[in-house]
């Protein structure tokens, strides 16, 4: 199964070390609506969660609709302050291992199965790109966040 995914390994352990070296900063909040990092990990997880279902259930049904998913009222729900944070980044890369194993052995007559949403359908294969843009796009965010907070603290 060719998904294009060939640095995906490689870009999850790189953020699973970002995440790890800045474990002293996981619950530093700077604003009542800024999420810690601890937070944006749990929603990185509630990602993998959610794109696990999706990856399956789309090899096996050519159209499905999925229930919607809303990041606020998900972190509101996990009170994930309390969580051990290297438990969480385990989690997060363990669930991203096995996401890939998905994705290496997926069945290709199913790539064009779609999830049937309000504004639009999506393929499974674009589902699965839309993943690795999503980790990007926090990868980002972290970043930045990691960097707010470095700012605050001098």
């Amino acid at each position: 199964m060719n998904i294009d995914c060939i640095d995906c390994k490689a870009r999850i352990e790189s953020f699973e070390t970002l995440m790890t070296r800045n474990a002293d900063l996981a619950d530093i909040r700077l604003a009542p609506d800024k999420w810690t990092l601890k937070e944006m990990i749990a929603h990185l997880i509630d990602s993998a969660s959610n794109n696990h279902q999706r990856f399956v259930r789309l090899q096996l049904e050519p159209v499905l609709v999925f229930p919607k998913y809303d990041a606020e009222e998900w972190k509101n729900a996990t009170r994930i302050a309390s969580f051990d944070y290297s438990t969480l980044v385990t989690l997060w890369k363990t669930y991203n291992a096995l996401l890939l194993h998905l994705i290496e052995n997926l069945n290709p007559a199913a790539l064009n199965h779609v999830w049937r949403r309000e504004d639009k359908d999506i393929s499974l294969e674009a589902l699965i790109h839309d993943y690795f843009a999503h980790m990007d796009l926090h990868r980002k965010m972290f970043e930045d966040r990691v960097e707010e907070i470095g700012a605050k603290k001098s």
